[in-house]
């Protein structure tokens, strides 16, 4: 019976497929090459999407003046916000920023605060 079981074994193991690692290797290359493209899609969308931003954001600037109003927009880059301004007309001080710039170093400071937490590198 010995003799059988180790035939039978060795007739299963040598009928079982061999794996091509050179194709394994290939479908493994081609995801990197996807996730680049993908991430370097991902990043002129980003770079697009801020270019509009801007330039939606000029628009509004441009009309706020035509309308004779004291109120500018901006946007800050480092948390990705828009914000507005209340200017005086006499001086051009400005007399309320929504959100708020402590609001805006508050958030940016907690932006980097969760990037540290989150940090895949580390």
């Amino acid at each position: 019976m010995d003799i059988f079981s180790a035939t039978n074994k060795q007739a299963v193991q040598s009928a079982q497929p061999t794996v091509d690692t050179s194709m394994s290797t290939r479908r493994s290359v081609e995801k990197v090459e996807q996730n680049a493209d993908a991430s370097k899609k991902q990043s002129l969308d980003k770079k697009d999407i801020k270019q509009q931003l801007n330039n939606t954001i000029k628009h509004l600037n441009d009309h706020m003046k035509s309308l004779d109003t004291n109120i500018t927009f901006g946007f800050n880059d480092k948390i990705d916000t828009m914000f507005v301004n209340v200017m005086e007309r006499s001086t051009g001080k400005i007399i309320r920023k929504i959100p708020t710039e402590e609001a805006m170093d508050l958030s940016e400071k907690m932006k980097e605060i969760v990037g540290m937490i989150f940090d895949k590198k580390g």
